[in-house]
């Protein structure tokens, strides 16, 4: 009984060893396969201000008319994901503070910093 629950804890453990070894070593001329590498989460992804930027938009519910992805949710005006090539810091600034175009206007509501990092978030989209 004893060996053959050593069988079986053998059996059930090279599987393990079999993918462990197959991930080690291989120096140049190995014939190993090159691990795959994933990019790395680009500077936007990291800005902590564009990180913080996201958070407000989400927060004073502009998703509910540019949608979570920027994607616009009222219409093709109000997709937002390649704003930052259609229009410039000081455009996305004014329609942010003053809205128009159905959009309502944040300046009351919002910081000048909070314009700022909102301003320099969306215009990285391009």
């Amino acid at each position: 009984m004893k060996q053959m629950k050593r069988i079986g804890t053998a059996l059930a453990i090279a599987p393990m060893l079999l993918i462990l070894a197959a991930c080690g070593g291989g120096g140049s001329g190995s014939g190993a396969a090159k691990p795959t590498v994933t990019p790395a989460a680009t500077a936007a992804e990291t800005n902590p201000a564009y990180v913080k930027a996201q958070e407000m938009f989400e927060t004073n519910r502009c998703i509910s008319c540019h949608g979570v992805n920027l994607e616009g949710r009222a219409g093709p005006k109000t997709n937002l994901q390649k704003v930052g090539s259609t229009f410039s810091k000081e455009q996305i600034a004014n329609q942010i503070k003053n809205g128009g175009g159905g959009m309502p206007g944040y300046k009351s509501k919002l910081s000048d910093e909070e314009v700022s990092l909102l301003t320099d978030w969306l215009s990285s989209k391009k």
